[in-house]
């Protein structure tokens, strides 16, 4: 056991070992060092051991708090007592345990740890120390205050361990004591019972002295059995030892200069003043019973002045006479003097163990709870005291529990404020007011109680509350409020309670249920009457609410469609409309003339999302965009949606170049264009992609993209006259137009491999020599040209040694110019174009096979033809084989050899390493 506390107090507080008191300087000279840090310590240490006092103690124990680990300094000078009672206590306490002056909670802790079946609660008077044990012992129920004063409910077992004469002592006090000097010294009689107040009668009584001087053994035995204890018994011999004892049903009055007995005529004469006394109070005649009881009287004398005094409402007195009484009545009477002084706190622990008692310590315990906020208890006590005076704090508490019902159903808090509600119901259905009842209903609704909400919707029809028959009605049809119909529900069930409810008063619900009701049966004028009523007295969604279906009347009624579409309006104000409700708004708005309406609806859909207008009806959304925003607005959405759509549609396709005319040369549009040409290559209307650029290119003669587009429609057709003609247009626009030196070459070297013979290409090569050459001489950088056009074809592109080429996409005629040319570069090519190959499992396993062996995987990402990049793509990148891919179109062979160039590192990489 030593062992086991030594390592708990190593542990948490920082107890190296034993410290004897005349170490006490020494030690905290070694830890401070600096006589000024240590000065406000010592000074504390000496007024503690000299002058004594509560203020002395409160002293010391803070100076030491503030020294680093300097609870340990403390634990140290008690650690063989607290081995002691650490050995001692366990096997003997019971129930609820509370130490007195337990400082920063090591003994309680450790016992807590041995015995955690019990209750453990520590008390200090030192706030600090407080503080502090709640860090450290977490496990324990922690009090602030001096034992002679706190208020707390009574416990099983009391331990005064070294506390009880700590204060009194000074350095020249005895060892030991003799009983009579004992009692005189520290004032035994006086202040015990002021510490017994904390034990129920037949609790434990622990006394431990401790390491203090004057000790007396058998002085504690016999003041304790002269104060009526019973079944003393002393543990330990010498310096250690512990007094235990049982505490009677209420103390005796022991005063030590009154030890011998009174005369017997004198002891008469005191029976005689008491016995009338008590007469005097049983007939009311307190002022006359007052009268016969010495102001000073201790004892039973001073509990009957008490109640005198308390009869008398002198509160003050009553509780200072009680206090003297030192006994249970007396006490429970102080209890209620506490509660009329308003001291709350103080009088709870008592009146709680009062409680059961019922009667006034429940109305005494009931007010207690209302002034400190505990609502719900305090209503519970003053129900169950069963007096007719707690009628009037019970409607205050009724009250307070209506306000916290108010403020959380303005902060949401509906189950907040049902759970109150329910309480009240649950402790008397007759003490729920209508106010109560009324946001009761509110909540159990909100909360789809529909049960619950019945039974308060009745007791309001009960009161004739208007807001009972609307509750009733909704609690039948099973919805939380108006705005969860949905169509199907049998509103003419509930017409008795709507029409009850209303004619009792306008409530907005009732109004736009009615209204709804009297819309299905076809009763349009008396409808738009309570709707035109509920859309003016409601607020935010119930008002939202009757707009939409009064608009639906005037649709029916044949009103005007401004005055329809203004009521959709308000409507979407207060409860908003989705997206696509707003855009066949819209449509109609426009259908019927209302151009700013339309526009107006239109933007109010857009603040809600087109996401879900163009999941439904894309085309009617794009058409109406163009209508009312003009064909960018239309594109945008459109472009956007055909981004997310994995194979979108001709028709859709179609929508969006024509759309993208009017802004030609943005990228969407190229990009646009570009998908639609696709489409009608995958399509086979080859026809119509001709017709088409034609058209482009009569808009635009000028149009560099249009130029290739045609050039490579017409290579893959197999027209090599018209490919070149388009790729020459395309040159002289490059050259002359847009002064574009290097597109102007690659295009020539285009033109070379289309017609190698052509002795005019040559013109156009001296016509760049020339540019370049004068562009140096103002003292700018030209490229170099070769001087034959054979050369320009075989510009920068490296020898290649039997590396293996895989090749995807392009078209026919691009892969029959280009695989003899580039296997006499020395390289082996795998070419599968668009044109031959379809995206079979067949076709795509023969691609996949070659590339195991590839050093490398060229893609032509082209619209001529269909793309088989993606699957060869993950396969390539999987295999570790390098990968380039020509985004867009190639221009020819001249856009792949320029790729290639790029390309041609990797490939040659890939190769070294020895891949075959």
């Amino acid at each position: 056991m030593p062992d086991e506390l030594r390592l708990f107090l190593k542990e948490r507080f920082g107890v190296q070992g034993p410290l004897s008191p005349g170490r006490f300087e020494a030690e905290l000279a070694k830890r401070l060092g600096s006589p000024a840090r240590r000065a406000p310590l010592l000074k504390a240490w000496r007024a503690y051991l000299a002058q004594g006092g509560r203020e002395a103690v409160r002293s010391f124990y803070r100076e030491v708090l503030k020294v680093p680990k300097g609870e340990a300094l403390v634990y140290g000078m008690h650690l063989p007592h607290l081995e002691f009672y650490a050995k001692e206590l366990p096997p003997r306490v019971e129930g609820r345990v509370l130490e007195v002056g337990a400082f920063t909670g090591a003994l309680v802790g450790f016992l807590q740890r041995k015995r955690p079946d019990l209750e453990w609660h520590a008390l200090d008077g030192v706030e600090e120390a407080v503080a502090l044990g709640k860090k450290r012992v977490p496990e324990v129920a922690w009090h602030l205050g001096w034992a002679e004063e706190v208020e707390l409910s009574p416990f099983d077992t009391l331990l005064l361990l070294s506390v009880f004469p700590e204060g009194l002592v000074d350095q020249g006090l005895e060892s030991r004591l003799a009983p009579e000097a004992f009692w005189k010294r520290f004032a035994f009689f006086e202040r015990l019972p002021l510490f017994a107040r904390l034990l129920r009668p037949g609790g434990l009584l622990v006394y431990g002295h401790g390491p203090f001087l004057g000790k007396s053994p058998e002085g504690v035995e016999e003041g304790l059995r002269r104060l009526g204890f019973d079944r003393v018994e002393r543990v330990g011999e010498g310096e250690y030892f512990l007094v235990l004892a049982r505490k009677p049903e209420a103390l005796a009055a022991v005063r030590l200069e009154e030890r011998e007995a009174p005369p017997p005529e004198e002891a008469e004469e005191v029976a005689v003043a008491l016995e009338e006394a008590r007469a005097l109070l049983e007939a009311g005649r307190y002022a006359e019973a007052l009268a016969l009881l010495p102001e000073e009287a201790e004892g039973e004398a001073a509990y009957l002045r008490g109640r005198a005094l308390f009869a008398l409402s002198r509160h003050a007195e009553a509780e200072e006479a009680l206090r003297r009484a030192l006994s249970e009545e007396a006490e429970d009477l102080r209890a209620l003097a506490l509660v009329e002084l308003g001291e709350y706190e103080r009088a709870r622990g008592r009146l709680e163990a009062l409680a059961v008692r019922g009667g006034r310590y429940r109305l005494a315990l009931g007010r207690v709870y209302l002034a400190q906020g505990r609502y719900a208890d305090a209503l519970r006590q003053f129900v169950e005291s069963g007096l007719p005076e707690a009628d009037l704090y019970t409607r205050e508490t009724l009250e307070r529990i209506t306000e916290r019902m108010r403020r959380f159903a303005r902060e949401g808090e509906w189950a907040e404020v049902s759970r109150r509600a329910e309480f009240v119901e649950d402790l008397s259905p007759g003490l729920l007011t209508r106010e109560m009842l009324r946001l009761g209903l509110k909540a159990a609704l909100i909360q789809g109680l529909f049960a619950r909400a019945e039974r308060y919707a009745r007791r309001l029809a009960d009161l004739d509350e208007a807001e009972g028959f609307l509750g009733l009605a909704l609690a039948a049809l099973r919805v939380k409020s108006p705005l969860e119909l949905r169509g199907g529900e049998d509103l003419k069930a509930v017409e008795p309670y709507l029409t009850e409810a209303l004619s009792r008063a306008e409530i907005p619900e009732a109004l736009l249920l009615l209204g709804v009701l009297r819309e299905r049966e076809g009763r349009f004028r008396e409808a738009l009457y309570l709707l035109e009523r509920a859309a003016i007295r409601g607020e935010g969604e119930v008002a939202g609410m009757a707009y939409h279906h009064l608009a639906q009347v005037k649709r029916a009624l044949r009103r005007p469609l401004k005055e329809v579409l203004g009521d959709h309006k308000r409507a979407h104000a207060l409860r908003a409309y989705p997206a696509p409700y707003l855009f066949r708004l819209a449509q109609e708005a426009l259908e019927g003339g209302e151009e700013v309406l339309a526009r107006e609806l239109l933007s109010r859909a857009r603040d809600a999302g087109l996401e879900a207008v163009a999941e439904e009806d894309l085309t009617g959304l794009i058409h109406l965009l163009e209508r009312l925003e003009g064909p960018w607005a239309a594109f945008s959405v459109l472009y956007q949606a055909l981004s997310h759509t994995p194979q979108p549609p001709l028709e859709l396709l179609a929508l969006a170049y024509r759309l993208s005319r009017a802004f030609r040369e943005s990228p969407e549009a190229g990009t646009a264009r570009g998908q639609y040409l696709a489409a009608l290559y995958a399509a086979g209307r080859a026809e119509e992609v001709g017709r088409l650029l034609e058209e482009e290119l009569k808009a635009h003669p000028q149009a560099l993209e249009v130029l290739f587009d045609l050039a490579e429609h017409h290579e893959a057709q197999g027209d090599w006259r018209r490919a070149a003609e388009f790729w020459q247009k395309a040159l002289e626009v490059a050259l002359y137009r847009e002064k574009d030196l290097a597109l102007a070459r690659e295009i020539l070297r285009n033109l070379l491999f289309l017609r190698p013979h052509d002795e005019s290409l040559a013109l156009y090569l001296e016509e760049l020599k020339a540019v370049g050459e004068g562009l140096k001489a103002l003292g700018e950088e030209a490229p170099h040209l070769p001087e034959a056009p054979r050369d320009l074809l075989e510009e920068d592109l490296p020898r290649f040694h039997g590396e293996h080429l895989v090749v995807v996409g392009g078209h026919t005629q691009l892969r029959s110019r280009l695989v003899p040319f580039l296997e006499g570069r020395g390289l082996r090519v795998d070419w599968y174009d668009a044109d031959t190959v379809g995206v079979g499992k067949e076709a795509l396993r023969r691609i996949l096979n070659r590339l195991e062996k590839a050093h490398g995987l060229m893609i032509v990402s082209s619209y001529v033809g269909h793309d088989l990049s993606e699957p060869v793509r993950l396969e390539a990148e999987r295999l570790g084989v390098p990968v380039h891919v020509i985004p867009g179109r190639a221009r020819g062979t001249t856009g792949f050899l320029r790729a290639l160039k790029q390309f041609a590192p990797e490939v040659l990489k890939r190769a070294l390493k020895g891949v075959e």
